[in-house]
């Protein structure tokens, strides 16, 4: 797991987590609001999420990645997404699994858990920039807090996803599917979504 402290000693090739006088990112995903438009638009793909963090990141201090994801159990007690999990801790992001808030299996917490970890960075004064990979209009009001703290807010989302107000606060806008940030792999077959 990455914490504040131990992110910062991974450097290597091809590692975001490189020293670097300059600005000091914190790069959060929302696991579902990415992977949901993934498998709509792209359903015989599969995204690369170690690029993905590299391109976020373009050689700026990274100070955590973090992917931020609702958690369901199957009758074992597992994560039923427990290896999709694991990829994206190989990728280098910290996973933070928020168990379901109902017992509809509803994953409601994630946003606010999304909110918070932003918030929390930004307060201990640990980055300079959030890199929020999202469309997801509920963080309109976490970017603006952010801004009023000094801190820039950029948001990487694919286009379909991407809410109007999200991009207008936002101060820097990447679209996934309209530039080359992730290479797609075609998923094998037994996979899934």
């Amino acid at each position: 797991m990455n914490t504040i402290d131990d992110s910062l000693n991974k450097e290597g090739e091809g590692s975001p987590y490189r020293e670097n006088s300059g600005e000091r990112v914190v790069v959060i995903l929302d696991v579902r609001n990415v992977t949901c438009r993934q498998s709509m638009e792209y359903s015989n793909t599969r995204m690369d999420y170690s690029k993905l963090l590299r391109d976020t990141t373009a050689n700026r201090q990274c100070v955590v990645a973090i992917a931020v994801d609702g958690v369901t159990y199957d009758e074992r007690g597992r994560d039923v997404f427990r290896i999709f999990h694991s990829e994206l801790k190989g990728a280098g992001f910290r996973t933070v699994l928020v168990p379901a808030s109902n017992n509809k299996g509803k994953q409601e917490g994630v946003d606010v858990k999304i909110a918070l970890l932003a918030q929390k960075y930004a307060l201990l004064n640990k980055c300079d920039i959030v890199e929020l990979i999202t469309g997801d209009g509920d963080f309109t009001v976490l970017v603006q807090d952010l801004q009023e703290e000094g801190v820039r807010v950029n948001v990487t989302s694919f286009s379909a996803n991407l809410s109007y107000s999200l991009k207008d606060k936002a101060d820097e806008v990447r679209i996934l599917d309209d530039i080359p940030l992730v290479k797609m792999q075609q998923k094998s077959i037994e996979e899934g979504c």
